[in-house]
């Protein structure tokens, strides 16, 4: 952990008073914060550092006396956090008494000498806790550091190297066996006794607490210890978003190793501790395996007195070395935070109420523009994996792309309420008596009853051509002109707002629109504008206007996320602009051991945007697919950022002009 205490590698913040200030530091990466003015760490800007970061280091300004144990109680308090009953851990601990509102305990009080093997806090539970922090009050003589690893580093060593143990931990989850005594055994990693574990005070009410939990099962020993036997708990998790920032990152979220490397002692035996949710063994070689990766790859900090860590436990694996000497560190754990009375406006000044729609369980949409054998690719896209598919009237495949659907919906690949289908409006449909129309012969194509989102394809509005004349029209009328006709776009949604009404379609939102456009939209809106599609790629990033739009609760989907490849057979682009053969991304790629496109659809999701992507192949569409065991750092999203050159490669500003004699720009 280099640079972590260095002020010019974190950013400060008041902590609750004027008088007081920490800096917050990201643990497993270099800060990207490079100083800046005193700001009030809020429970928002919290719980967004911790679901980007993971994990964070907080500390007393230099030249400030440490943190003491009372303000690290008031500042976990201030966050407005979920108090979380800490019930079935394994540790020994001790309350430390404090005025603030939140329990304050030892860290697990351990012997020493022993190490305490890496775990998600209580994973051996249903319900484990979202945040964890760490206080210390007194540094250990030697060792004793806290030891991290990310979640998904171990997920991703353990799934290359021992897929089938890893598909059948996914399927079966884990189920854990430990003997707890009547009293705290303090000579024990795991003396926990039975009372305290599960905060009762008779075996009644204990018998009660456990007869609850479904698949649970437990014996009483002659001598009175209690053997406890968990119900099967998902070991291996899809942490989806947290709090507005996508995470999509499978995690190795239990407590197997611990449990095999630490739960032993007169009454328990390691090797017996743990083992699959149905009851077969776990191999023992592959779990000393996943330990030695671990050890071999974990982030260990030395305290300091004053030191705060901020874990986030969905995230983020912990551990602690033995030490020499005296050791006092404290830890407080919480639930996932307290809805707040945060007012949040869009560009128009309206407040935002719903941010759901930001929200999807499945990033990853398959596109149909552009395809040899649309009804194949379709029904491939679904049988890949792909639960989202973006199409459009001016793709002039739909009829095939419903069959493609239709087939693996009738081969029970998927149900219909399993998919999100997109569909949108063409530029020829503008006029409100038109729209309806439109989503009609869409549905009619598709083979559908309705579609979840219907999109106005472009702010632009040409003259209409008559259904039966010209279908698709494309861009151009029964004489071969592009033709512009005058129109209110704000009409335009007012009748696409019928359809949801209508229930043709289920959400309704724009492509291709700028901030200005959405706005007009925003400012007469009944029904508000579900998402936004969008060019974006290394080479146009959008930042302000992905920001735009999220703040205004609308979801962002990028198309073309690879840049130009799909534009060099239509000459709008050049071999030159192939962002697969450039030096970053190739050494991003080369690092992570993956393609320049799983990097760049990586980078795509980070940014909190919805990538669509296509292929032809089979097995490429299952590796485009492959992105959720590995995350890009700081350093390497920056490296992509630093590729924008805001140029377009879908661009009617320009092509609209070569190609059909009519200037339209409306970027600008």
């Amino acid at each position: 952990v280099l640079g972590l205490c260095g002020g010019e590698k974190a950013r400060s913040y008041s902590l609750g008073s004027p008088k007081r200030t920490m800096r917050v530091t990201r643990i497993l990466e270099e800060d990207p914060n490079k100083g800046g003015k005193h700001a009030t760490l809020n429970q928002g800007q919290f719980v967004s550092l911790l679901a980007k970061h993971k994990a964070l280091l907080l500390q007393s300004d230099e030249g400030s006396d440490p943190i003491s144990t009372e303000e690290f109680a008031k500042f976990t308090a201030s966050l407005n956090l979920r108090k979380y009953e800490y019930v079935g851990g394994a540790a020994p601990r001790r309350l430390i008494p404090v005025e603030a509102d939140v329990e304050v305990f030892t860290a697990n009080e351990a012997p020493p000498d022993q190490l305490i093997p890496f775990h998600h806090e209580l994973a051996q539970v249903a319900d484990p806790p979202q945040y964890l922090f760490f206080y210390c009050d007194l540094p250990s003589e030697t060792g004793g550091e806290t030891a991290l690893i990310d979640s998904t580093l171990v997920y991703r060593f353990a799934a290359d190297k021992y897929p089938d143990f890893m598909n059948k931990l996914k399927t079966h989850g884990a189920r854990y066996k430990r003997t707890l005594p009547a009293e705290d055994d303090k000579e024990s990693p795991i003396g926990r006794s039975f009372y305290n574990a599960y905060q009762v005070t008779n075996k009644i009410d204990l018998e009660k607490k456990l007869n609850k939990i479904a698949g649970l099962e437990y014996e009483w020993m002659p001598e009175g210890s209690l053997t406890v036997t968990t119900e099967p708990i998902p070991a291996v998790k899809l942490i989806e978003q947290q709090h507005g920032q996508g995470i999509y990152q499978w995690t190795f979220h239990n407590s197997v190793i611990a449990a095999f490397l630490g739960w032993e002692d007169c009454r328990n035996d390691r090797k017996k501790s743990v083992f699959f949710g149905n009851n077969d063994p776990m191999d023992t070689e592959i779990l000393d395996s996943i330990a030695k990766f671990m050890d071999e790859n974990k982030t260990s900090y030395k305290w300091k007195k004053g030191d705060i860590f901020a874990l986030n436990n969905r995230l983020v694996m912990h551990s602690r070395n033995s030490f020499t000497g005296p050791r006092g560190v404290y830890a407080s754990m919480f639930g996932d935070r307290i809805g707040t009375d945060d007012v949040k406006r869009d560009g128009v000044g309206q407040v935002v109420k719903d941010f759901a729609k930001l929200e999807v369980p499945d990033p990853l949409t398959f596109g149909m523009w552009r395809l040899d054998n649309p009804e194949e690719t379709a029904y491939n896209a679904i049988k890949a994996g792909y639960r989202r598919l973006d199409s459009a009237c001016d793709y002039g495949n739909e009829v095939l792309t419903g069959k493609g659907i239709r087939r693996a919906i009738e081969e029970g690949i998927v149900k219909r309420e399993d998919l999100y289908i997109t569909t949108k409006l063409w530029n020829t449909y503008h006029h409100p008596d038109h729209v309806a129309l439109a989503l009609d012969r869409c549905l009619q194509d598709l083979g559908l009853d309705y579609v979840d989102e219907f999109l106005i394809h472009f702010p632009i509005s040409m003259e209409f051509v008559p259904f039966e004349q010209k279908y698709p029209p494309e861009w151009t009328n029964m004489n071969g002109e592009m033709v512009l006709v005058k129109n209110d776009i704000t009409a335009t949604w007012k009748a696409m707002e019928t359809l949801v009404d209508n229930g043709k379609t289920l959400n309704i939102g724009v492509s291709n629109f700028n901030c200005q456009h959405i706005r007009q939209v925003l400012s007469i809106a009944r029904i508000r504008p579900t998402s936004l599609q969008i060019e974006c790629h290394p080479h146009l990033s959008q930042q302000k206007l992905i920001r735009f739009a999220r703040e205004a609760g609308i979801r962002v989907s990028a198309f073309s996320p690879l840049g130009g490849t799909s534009y060099i057979s239509l000459d709008m682009a050049t071999k030159s602009d192939l962002l697969f053969e450039n030096d970053s991304i190739l050494a991003i790629s080369k690092r992570h051991n993956k393609t320049a496109a799983q990097v760049m659809l990586r980078w795509s999701i980070q940014r909190n945007t919805l990538p669509i992507s296509k292929s032809s192949n089979f097995g490429r569409m299952q590796e485009n697919r492959a992105l959720m065991d590995f995350y890009l750092t700081k350093e390497e999203m920056d490296a992509i950022d630093s590729l924008n050159k805001n140029h377009r490669y879908n661009d009617p500003g320009v092509f609209c002009e070569e190609g059909m004699g009519t200037f339209c720009p409306i970027y600008e």
